[in-house]
């Protein structure tokens, strides 16, 4: 387990090398699903700590790797997609546009949500950050990456526990 901070470009780079690193997941098994949990989910530009080139990975609608790009091409990839939001109406229309994009990309809300949770096939977060711009890009969010099979199968389970209690967005 490694923790990290938001204000570190260690830690944007560890936040940014995980989202790449389940999009090639998706790549490699046919049974892939991506979980998120977090009150507050919007579509926001993952910052590159250094010069990447992913049109070969993922399929972007403009020049800059924004995370609804990454959540879209899981689903394309054949992944599944399974979050879980808080209850602020504010933030729910975009992840509905989001969710219509695909059939695998599945939107609950749970109106207590305060956890902030992702687990994947090859890494897992948890801690304070919440997958909006300031989350990432401007607060100091503290969180811990799990890349131990224990650390991702305890995750993945407590993420499935809150998509479960929710109900459909």
């Amino acid at each position: 387990m490694t923790r990290r901070s938001t204000l570190q470009l260690s830690g944007q780079a560890m936040l940014f090398n995980f989202w790449l690193n389940e999009v090639l997941a998706t790549q490699t098994t046919d049974d892939y699903m991506l979980w998120v949990a977090a009150p507050w989910v919007t579509n926001f530009r993952l910052p590159a700590p250094y010069h990447v080139a992913f049109t070969d990975v993922v399929a972007t609608r403009g020049d800059a790797l924004q995370l609804f790009d990454v959540l879209g091409q899981i689903a394309a990839n054949g992944g599944v997609v399974r979050m879980v939001v808080g209850d602020d109406t504010a933030y729910h229309p975009p992840l509905r546009q989001l969710a219509e994009r695909s059939s695998r990309i599945q939107v609950r809300r749970l109106p207590t949500l305060h956890a902030k949770a992702y687990a994947g096939r090859y890494g897992a977060l948890t801690g304070s950050l919440n997958l909006t711009k300031s989350g990432v890009s401007h607060n100091a969010e503290l969180y811990e990456y799990h890349h131990d099979e224990r650390g991702i199968a305890e995750v993945t389970e407590r993420c499935h526990e809150l998509f479960e209690r929710g109900v459909p967005l």
